[in-house]
């Protein structure tokens, strides 16, 4: 078979899926599975993504995959933005819920240049999480520590994913070496609380105004959602393309 021919980001995820050390593996039985030829993968690929994609919500023992929704993700940092976003949001304990939900809409492989693509809805992804932050967001000072619920609505996610062939005890599996993805959500919910050390009168203004320009806001630190995004999509996919060989993953 012909095989599917990082970036500096202020970020750090390290995505909690329970994988057994164990490297050789079989795709659950009721899994969809794809031929590569061009016609046939942009009619398959989604459907097999998707579907695989909302059986996670209760894991994959075959796969010893624990559940992902939510999906548990110890920490991640977005770094300020270069506009009306000058803070930078350390994230804790983050559950992430939504993802197993998403739709996708086509999915196409390009196997001369080893790259995969796709394009998906999620109707709600919620992130709930401890966070802190300290700066500036529309000029107004914001600091805080606590809870908080950041959920994206209606977002638009286009998947580009480059791969190569890799060998492991003379079989060969797939690896995706970049995942990069781009979000356009409809609408973005912010909420945190604690901020201002409590202060009841002000926390709510800054939510108030947050979600009052929350476009803006979003926009100036959608690159930094993007690149965490990416990262826990390549972990996410190469858990299961590093136990399953190539063969295994697709129609002759």
């Amino acid at each position: 078979m012909t095989s599917l021919r990082k970036f500096s980001i202020c970020v750090s995820v390290l995505i909690i899926v329970s994988v057994s050390a164990t490297i050789a593996a079989k795709l659950p039985q009721d899994w969809i599975k794809c031929s590569l030829t061009k016609n046939e993968a942009e009619d398959c690929l989604g459907n097999a993504v998707e579907y695989a994609i909302s059986h996670l919500k209760s894991g994959a023992p075959d796969l010893t995959i624990a559940s992902l929704e939510p999906l548990l993700i110890p920490s991640l940092t977005i770094g300020a933005g270069t506009g009306p976003v000058n803070v930078d949001q350390r994230f804790n304990d983050i559950k992430l819920h939504g993802l197993t939900g998403s739709k996708v809409l086509t999915g196409s492989a390009d196997l001369e240049n080893n790259v995969m693509f796709a394009q998906s809805i999620t109707p709600v992804l919620r992130l709930e999480a401890n966070y802190e932050m300290n700066g500036r967001i529309l000029l107004l000072p914001i600091q805080g520590t606590g809870l908080c619920n950041i959920t994206l609505i209606n977002t638009a996610i286009n998947h580009t994913l480059h791969t190569e062939m890799i060998q492991k005890k003379k079989k060969d599996f797939l690896n995706i070496k970049e995942y990069t993805v781009t979000l356009r959500p409809e609408k973005v919910i912010f909420h945190f609380d604690n901020l201002f050390n409590g202060d009841k009168r002000l926390g709510d203004e800054i939510n108030r105004v947050m979600n009052e320009n929350q476009e803006e806001v979003f926009a100036d630190v959608r690159s930094g959602y993007e690149r965490s995004f990416g990262l826990i999509f390549q972990d996410l996919a190469n858990r299961v393309f590093s136990r399953v060989v190539i063969k295994d993953l697709f129609l002759d």
